[in-house]
């Protein structure tokens, strides 16, 4: 089976959800060492290390996540920043 396996392609996972917390955190850096989320109280679409070590996970509703982790500070997506580091 090991003979048989393609090794021309190669494959990269990105988590793109975690370069959002980031680009927030390059911005405000004392979000660095406090739980974060990318959304608010109907859906955050991503969390920090921090956040997600209290259990708040991407795609999860805001209010669970406080219920979870009731220090967590939301901060407002914001594309047009994302885009501005991602051209970087």
């Amino acid at each position: 089976m090991e003979a048989q396996r393609d090794l021309s392609r190669t494959w990269i996972h990105v988590d793109m959800d975690a370069f959002f917390a980031a680009v927030h955190t390059l911005e405000r850096p004392e979000l660095a060492s406090v739980p974060m989320a990318v959304g608010g109280m109907s859906m955050i679409s991503t969390a920090n290390y921090v956040a997600r070590k209290a259990g708040v996970r991407s795609a999860m509703p805001g209010f669970i996540a406080v219920k979870l982790c009731p220090s967590l500070v939301f901060v407002k997506q914001d594309f047009e920043l994302y885009k501005q580091y991602a051209a970087k």
